[in-house]
């Protein structure tokens, strides 16, 4: 049982540096980088309270996270493809030059603080409930806070692309293929967070064989003990 706390306190200590350190950021690259810091808390979290459930809800996690994140990164990059800046504050009236952009930016935003109806709600659901089911209901706690924190930081971006005013109004360029790919992302971004039954199946399905293979060495090993 030492082990599991240590690394809760390590998820602990991850997930409050990557999100405070974010808060600081004015930079969207940074930003991201230093908020998946802070997920990889929720992977420790994970890890900490190891069971099959939440071996289970840890790979949906994951798969959810990175559904999520790759739209996220797809829209920063298309904006700096256009306009070769990354800071925070040149999102500015990203709304009003490219809102279908600026649209699947907000979705992946919200996904990545945990907000109803995404990916990141329900794949954090399901990991915190799995964590409280073993013991470590003060870390899913913990880790809920720190979801309400990167709201905080997300909800300056949006409030960027919303509310400023850009300095030009002429509208972005709309090319098909990244457009393609970021609809796909955000596709699979609501298929998750609404109905996350065949993908936390499959997951159910691939730790449930690590951890009957599991048992069963264990149980070749205590063959002829007395």
């Amino acid at each position: 049982d030492d082990w599991r706390y240590f690394i809760a306190g390590l998820a602990v200590a991850t997930m409050a540096l990557g999100n405070l350190v974010a808060i600081q950021q004015r930079n969207m690259k940074r930003l991201l980088a230093y908020s998946s810091i802070g997920q990889v808390g929720y992977l420790l979290m994970g890890i900490a309270a190891l069971s099959q459930d939440t071996a289970s809800a840890l790979v949906l996690h994951l798969i959810g996270y990175a559904v999520t994140n790759l739209a996220a990164f797809t829209c920063i990059i298309l904006y700096y493809n256009w306009t070769g800046k990354e800071e925070i504050e040149d999102y500015k009236g990203l709304a009003q030059r490219a809102p279908y952009v600026a649209l699947c930016l907000t979705i992946a935003l919200f996904s990545l603080a945990g907000m109803p109806l995404f990916a990141g709600f329900t794949t954090k659901f399901i990991l915190f409930q799995a964590a409280a089911d073993e013991d470590m209901l003060w870390l899913a706690g913990v880790a809920a806070f720190f979801s309400f924190v990167s709201l905080y930081y997300y909800l300056i971006v949006i409030r960027e692309m919303y509310v400023g005013e850009a300095e030009e109004k002429t509208r972005f360029p709309t090319p098909w293929l990244e457009y393609t790919a970021l609809t796909v992302l955000i596709a699979g971004v609501f298929l998750i967070g609404l109905y996350p039954r065949p993908v936390l199946e499959l997951a159910e399905d691939a730790t449930a064989t690590i951890f009957v293979s599991e048992e069963l060495e264990s149980g070749e090993d205590l063959v002829g003990v007395p």
